[in-house]
């Protein structure tokens, strides 16, 4: 559609563990709209991550499509892709690892400008790293502090400054929050949003809690062992949510126990339902079929054969 920022059409990634593949992600579509918050939520193992890091090209997927402002960018060389690079930012989980630690913050954030910026000259780039820490409420007296002397909730501002710096127009955030206490996290979360107000940005913001992602998110994708496995508006997943996956995420978040008794044996086929041997919903058809998204209503999908409320 002609408001998609990013398309994913059959995106995969297996790995290799000694002799076996694991598939980390499946066969997924996903599409990013201009301008909206995604929210993908899952238990940690789900693919989330996986698919962040192929969306920022930090791994290659094994097939599929991945179309950015019309162009399929999973087809580039490295060299190809480096053009994509300012406007395709992310924001990990733990910002000190993500930081330098031997290098100031006014270095981390000109360093950015002098790669991807050439013709600018030192004092445009000072202007703009000043701009840039100002919109993430830090002043200029944290220019020469390095990473190890601010706080978590410090550090992660200094992480959005530097993906923000470049005006890109999509920010994978992984995880951005989850490491930060209540209250750091409520400003944080409220800080991403008047920014993306401000410049219009697109986030695919990925989490273990669907509380969080409720929050921030215009739709949520669900994942579950690397499918995508419900999709629709934040308002519809949290009131009308269709798959029982969903309904365990909401309920217990991420360590939540299992749904059913799994001392019952049942032999189930090669190709099932993924969660069906933790579903207290499952019915026969469960353990022999896998389910695919399917359209429940307008905007709502869902991959299950017994969608709750039906």
């Amino acid at each position: 559609m002609e408001n998609d920022l990013l398309v994913l059409k059959g995106v995969k990634k297996t790995y290799k563990q000694k002799k076996d593949r694991i598939t980390a992600l499946k066969s997924t579509d996903l599409e990013i709209k201009k301008g909206e918050v995604l929210g993908l939520v899952g238990e940690s193992g789900s693919g989330k991550s996986t698919l962040a890091n192929i969306i920022v090209r930090l791994i290659k997927s094994d097939d599929g499509t991945i179309v950015f402002k019309g162009e399929d960018i999973s087809t580039l060389k490295d060299h190809e892709f480096r053009r994509y690079r300012r406007d395709i930012q992310m924001v990990f989980q733990d910002p000190y690892s993500s930081l330098n630690p031997k290098k100031t913050i006014r270095y981390l954030l000109e360093e950015c400008l002098k790669i991807h910026e050439k013709d600018m000259g030192a004092q445009k780039r000072l202007e703009v790293v000043k701009e840039s820490l100002e919109e993430v409420g830090l002043d200029s007296s944290y220019l020469e502090r390095y990473p190890k002397s601010l706080s978590g909730g410090q550090r992660q501002r200094v992480a959005i400054a530097l993906a923000l710096i470049l005006r890109p127009s999509l920010i994978v955030l992984d995880e951005a929050v989850s490491a930060l206490d209540v209250s750091v996290e409520a400003q944080i979360l409220n800080l991403l949003l008047d920014l993306r107000e401000k410049h219009g940005l697109t986030y695919l913001f990925i989490s273990h809690d669907l509380a969080v992602v409720s929050y921030v998110s215009d739709r949520i994708a669900v994942m579950y062992k690397g499918s995508i496995v419900e999709i629709a508006k934040a308002d519809d997943v949290i009131s009308s949510m269709a798959h029982p996956y969903t309904k365990a995420l909401f309920e217990a978040s991420e360590n939540m126990a299992p749904l059913i008794d799994n001392k019952e044996k049942k032999e189930i086929s090669s190709s099932h339902c993924s969660f069906c041997s933790r579903c207290k919903y499952r019915k026969e058809r469960c353990f022999k079929e896998e389910p695919t998204l399917i359209e429940i209503k307008e905007g709502h999908s869902v991959a299950c054969f017994y969608p709750l409320g039906e």
